[in-house]
């Protein structure tokens, strides 16, 4: 108790400016700004984090199969039924995907054709994220194509427009170059029917006309799987592992983007050394505010040597006057960080300054594990920091008595 007044009554003094009491403010708010820091930057990469897992979701299938090696690939048709009389498949798809020019109008760009199965709608999440039209890749007038919002904006696409239609354009397999002919590419005439919105610039079309323009009636770039509704998506992944066999790749949703997480957890992580450096450059401070307590408070610690002092308890009463000064900055950057994300949840004061993202402020997301994290950084920052100060006063104590 002796040891917490002293600590607590030399706290009281930091009022008083001088150099002792100024490192100590300059150290508690170091680490107040600093934890503030780490929240707030942390929290906008799992922002970033949760939005793009919740982009991909509406897009991405519960598992996606892949080959190993190769582009393009055909699962034999004995495989494929397994696959489907599997209670916890829901159904199971081919997509034949590439690069493929696209014209509207007066405008061209470079596009991804994404060929389908018209099917795959009632059963995926594709259609969750219509903003004008429908996702309706077949009707009785006919096929028709779904296009990103970022391809209506470039080309201007109207779906209301019935005398212009898309373009679509594709290399032949087979090139035939003769003089005054400029047939080497097979095109598809289509109708917009739908816009979706997603950042890549992808056409949703029927994986008949893909297979035609790319003149590939077999084969495919992807086996998309939808699992039945309350299933484990662990189980069917384990069971399609075993019935294809290692020439196979079976990702789930978060294997599919597995290089853009990794990427964002190694940046993340980065971000999070950058900071703790610069908080341990703030525990240096306290470092030198305890030294300097120790050396300006000699006269008391004779004093308090003469009332029962002993020197652990010197030791004692120097470590916990930066320890409180460390936990109050902490637990108030941490608290004030917490509090501004909320509101920026809330009230997305912080915009992110493009018109063309899905969203118009910066997303953010407090986690409990970062809040650990930054914690333990700062508590063993100035742990290590108060060492060599506590030693010191121990030290003086001992020479007293």
């Amino acid at each position: 108790m002796l040891v917490l007044k002293i600590a607590v009554r030399y706290l009281l003094a930091l009022r008083k400016a001088s150099t002792v009491q100024i490192l100590s403010f300059l150290s508690f708010l170091g680490i107040l700004l600093g934890s503030l820091a780490m929240v707030l930057v942390l929290s906008a990469f799992n922002g970033f984090e949760d939005l793009l897992k919740k982009v991909y979701h509406f897009q991405d299938p519960d598992l996606r199969i892949e080959k190993k090696q190769g582009k393009y690939f055909q699962i034999p048709q004995s495989k494929l039924d397994v696959i489907a009389k599997n209670d916890n498949v829901l159904a199971a798809f081919e997509v034949l995907v590439d690069k493929a020019s696209i014209q509207y109008g007066e405008g061209q760009m470079v596009v991804e054709i994404v060929g389908i199965d018209p099917g795959i709608v009632s059963v995926s999440r594709l259609d969750t994220s219509i903003t004008e039209g429908a996702f309706l890749l077949r009707d009785k007038e006919g096929s028709g194509a779904v296009l990103s919002v970022g391809i209506k904006n470039a080309l201007n696409v109207s779906l209301k427009n019935v005398f212009e239609v898309l373009k679509i354009q594709y290399p032949k397999r087979k090139k035939i170059l003769k003089l005054g002919t400029s047939r080497i590419f097979n095109q598809l005439t289509i109708r917009p029917t739908g816009v979706v919105q997603m950042d890549e610039n992808k056409v949703f079309l029927p994986i008949t006309d893909v297979r035609q323009l790319m003149d590939k009636p077999l084969g495919m770039n992807y086996l998309d799987v939808y699992v039945a509704k309350d299933r484990s998506v662990e189980k069917v992944q384990e069971d399609i592992r075993k019935i294809l066999g290692d020439d196979y790749l079976v990702k789930n949703e978060s294997q599919q983007h597995a290089d853009l997480y990794k990427v964002m957890m190694i940046e993340k992580l980065f971000v999070f050394l950058a900071l703790g450096f610069i908080i341990l450059i703030s525990t240096f401070n306290l470092f030198v505010s305890s030294t300097m307590l120790v050396i300006d408070k000699q006269a008391d610690f004779k004093i308090f040597s003469a009332m029962g002092l002993d020197p652990k308890q010197g030791s004692q009463v120097i470590r916990l006057t930066g320890g409180i000064l460390t936990f109050t900055g902490l637990v108030i950057g941490v608290a004030t960080g917490a509090v501004l994300v909320e509101i920026q949840k809330v009230f997305g004061f912080v915009p992110l300054g493009m018109s063309t993202t899905l969203i118009k402020s910066y997303p953010v997301e407090l986690h409990f594990p970062d809040i650990m994290a930054i914690s333990v950084w700062v508590l063993i920052s100035s742990v290590i920091a108060l060492v060599i100060p506590g030693r010191r006063a121990e030290k003086m104590v001992q020479g007293l008595t």
